[in-house]
């Protein structure tokens, strides 16, 4: 029976910071898909893989997932892996994952880093429980929706946004009547967490581009008098 690995991998800029046993693995599967060709490229090579590479990403439709199913399904051992931390949570691609399953094929984890947990984890805020939002909508009206929700929230929730964004994202938060967590560059040399309020933020991070993840506190209620 087939195995596909999900495979966690460095969200760091140094590729070698994947896991020993992942990398191993890697160097005994015939078939890898990656997300994007040049950091797939640079993961096998650092296994010393000679997997053939198929990718998978925002673009693929469903007639080239079917057609790196039959790849996967005629080999013993594959991986799948997304260009940093862990494939399926915000990056691609839950919809193969699933295909697999549906076609009997046995599916290991692997597991490593997620920039998400690693957020929370140096944010200093209580997230006992806490909500993954994803990625802010792009339209206007449901942007401004998911910002308000996220401000009204009694949990805490984590969400990021693409490294070109935080400017506007900060912007977009500037309502904000509590201080938020922001980590840019985690597990990099210049890791980087801020915890201020929004409009503070955007006065030091105006015109970065970075890698980031925000962690917002749920909203503490006053309490009513009777």
């Amino acid at each position: 029976m087939p195995v596909l690995y999900v495979a966690g991998v460095s969200i760091s800029d140094n590729i070698k910071d994947t896991p020993e046993k992942t990398l191993n693995i890697i160097s005994k599967c015939s078939v890898a898909v990656g997300e994007e060709r040049s950091v797939a490229l640079k993961l096998l090579s650092a296994a010393k893989s000679s997997a053939e590479l198929y990718l998978i990403n925002e673009h693929t439709g469903d007639n080239e997932r079917i057609e790196i199913l039959k790849a996967v399904e005629s080999a013993e051992y594959s991986v799948f892996f997304s260009d940093a931390g862990t494939p399926c949570i915000s990056d691609p691609d839950y919809k193969f994952i699933g295909m697999c399953r549906d076609r009997g094929i046995i599916i290991k984890s692997l597991p490593g880093a997620s920039s998400i947990t690693s957020a929370v984890s140096v944010s200093g805020i209580n997230a006992k429980t806490f909500f993954f939002a994803g990625f802010p909508p792009r339209e206007s009206g449901k942007r401004r929706q998911f910002f308000e929700n996220i401000e009204k929230s009694k949990v805490t929730t984590v969400f990021m946004e693409r490294p070109y964004s935080l400017t506007g994202t900060l912007k977009d938060m500037l309502f904000f009547k509590r201080k938020v967590s922001i980590s840019l560059n985690l597990g990099c040399h210049d890791e980087v967490t801020y915890y201020d309020y929004p409009d503070k933020l955007l006065e030091r991070l105006e015109g970065v581009k970075a890698p980031f993840v925000i962690v917002a506190g749920g909203k503490i209620e006053k309490n009513h008098k009777k």
